[in-house]
């Protein structure tokens, strides 16, 4: 019983200035695509001179003691964490359909002049 209730007990304290859930997944979400243009392009980023992390404060009107608070305090609970990075990761999954649904589609001049070249 005594474990039970100090497993159900926060480790970490609520910081005063916690970053709203909602605000957390935007945040997380633009880390994963910045880390992914890293991955794949980083001389656009470097000729841009766009630095991650300083980047995400000035967007967010956020620091970084303020981010460091908040992902601490949700990842003191591996089930709010957990629902955030799979917030995160539908909205990726549903952006990579997006792009790659536009990418397969033709524009309507594309198409015309294809048609045209088909006739000859």
């Amino acid at each position: 019983m005594i474990s039970f209730i100090s497993c159900t007990e926060k480790l970490i304290k609520k910081p005063e200035n916690l970053i709203a859930k909602k605000k957390m997944v935007d945040i997380l979400y633009d880390l994963a695509v910045i880390t992914a243009a890293k991955n794949t392009n980083s001389i656009v980023l470097i000729e841009k001179n766009i630095k991650t992390m300083p980047y995400i404060y000035s967007k967010y009107k956020i620091d970084s003691i303020q981010f460091a608070e908040s992902d601490l305090y949700y990842a003191s609970d591996p089930t709010i964490y957990e629902d955030l990075f799979t917030q995160v990761e539908k909205r990726l999954h549903k952006e990579k359909t997006t792009i790659e649904s536009a990418m397969h589609k033709k524009p309507e001049s594309d198409k015309k002049s294809n048609a045209g070249k088909n006739k000859k």
